[in-house]
């Protein structure tokens, strides 16, 4: 079945480097032993670093060993390791931090909560037109009743703010679609622009975020627990909509610093129909939709923090008027690299919010010696199984 999707009127259907040097690997695992994704795993002193994949594993590129490795993630204590040649691969396991109840360290939950979320706002909202730029990379893949039917990398050089990407020029990409199944043409634009760190104007929005102006009217709030993380104090905060709200709008965890009230991570979940409509597509009925997004941010300066990456997911669930079910299961995953200044020759160019990035990385010329040793690139074994099947099957393609 082919379908086109639409999210919000939108069509959902850098360039890297690759450096010389030692290539150590590992993996980050909990006290349990279990996975640690999306950590921070980096030079210590030094802007060089990467981030683990969704089964904690990682792959970072030095210029000579020892090294001291330093492996940082929200909810856990920060973990530096001395790294010579004889340590690779590598297996780190972090602790969790140390977590208090409210009511053990906080007089006042109610009272901080709300206090919390009009200093997040007011920060946001005050330097919401300081620019930075980075290199970016972005992941997407999409398994459709078990199998996968789309897959697609891409290189960014970036602009944005502290509420959304602004810009970005494509670099390096590689893409394969299997006829069939539906068509993601855009999931990326929605990541970068229709779902804002925070909203100035609720009444211009698809979606209502937790942070903003009217973010108290609109949402309910809740002091969960207080984390003890990389020497700050987080404030984890529960937020759902209030039951008068009718316009679509999320719930789940923000992590603020209670000193700074600098957001460090946004967690949301939900229903993919406030934003989903199908094209194409007769007669076809919507079983599930959930769509989970995560955020997290990085600090930069003045107790300020800028996006240091996002990753979301969604499993769509449909039922054709003639009652055979669908499942598809799309995943994206964006991260910055490297933080850079404005680079020259670089337009940035607006993200509209019609953008069809798949159809542009697939009108791209596919360089397959790029991809053979680059740097950035983190695979999970079932992402290096996948590439490998679609390399052999000559599928990245141009369109």
């Amino acid at each position: 079945m082919k379908a086109l999707l639409v999210f919000g009127g939108l069509f959902l259907t850098g360039s890297g480097v690759v450096a010389q040097g030692i290539t150590v690997t590992g993996q980050v695992l909990d006290g349990l032993q279990r996975p640690v994704p999306y950590a921070s795993v980096g030079v210590k002193g030094s802007q060089q670093g990467t981030a683990t994949n969704e089964v904690g594993e990682f792959s970072l590129r030095v210029a000579t060993l020892p090294q001291r490795i330093e492996v940082l993630s929200i909810g856990y204590a920060p973990k530096l390791v001395s790294v010579g040649a004889a340590d690779v691969p590598l297996v780190v396991v972090l602790q969790a931090s140390a977590v208090a109840l409210p009511e053990v360290r906080v007089r006042n939950p109610e009272l901080e909560v709300r206090e919390l979320i009009q200093r997040a706002s007011a920060k946001l909202l005050r330097h919401e037109k300081q620019t930075y730029y980075g290199k970016a990379f972005y992941r997407q893949k999409t398994k459709q009743n078990g199998t996968y039917c789309e897959f697609f990398d891409a290189f960014y050089d970036v602009k944005f703010n502290d509420r959304h990407i602004t810009g970005w020029d494509l670099g390096e990409s590689r893409s394969a679609v299997r006829p069939g199944g539906f068509t993601f043409t855009n999931l990326s634009a929605i990541i970068r622009v229709t779902l804002p760190t925070f909203i100035k104007n609720s009444r211009r929005a698809k979606l209502l975020t937790p942070l903003g102006p009217q973010a108290l009217t609109q949402f309910d709030f809740t002091l969960k627990e207080i984390q003890t993380s990389q020497g700050r104090e987080l404030a984890v905060i529960h937020f759902q909509p209030k039951p008068t709200i009718t316009k679509p709008a999320p719930s789940g965890l923000l992590y603020i610093d209670r000193q700074t009230a600098a957001l460090h991570r946004r967690e949301m979940t939900f229903s993919a129909s406030s934003l989903l409509s199908l094209n194409g597509v007769a007669d076809t009925k919507i079983l599930s939709d959930a769509f989970q997004v995560v955020s997290d941010y990085t600090p930069v300066a003045d107790s300020l923090t800028r996006l240091a990456g996002t990753r979301a997911q969604c499993r769509l669930v449909l039922q054709q008027g003639n009652g055979k079910v669908d499942s598809t299961h799309v995943a994206g995953n964006f991260f910055f690299y490297q933080y850079t200044p404005r680079l020259a020759g670089h337009a940035y160019a607006d993200v509209p919010r019609k953008s069809k990035d798949l159809q542009q990385i697939m009108a791209r010329p596919y360089n397959p010696a790029f991809w053979l040793d680059n740097a950035v690139l983190k695979n999970s074994p079932l992402d290096e199984k996948l590439i490998q099947d679609l390399e052999g099957q000559r599928v990245f393609r141009r369109m």
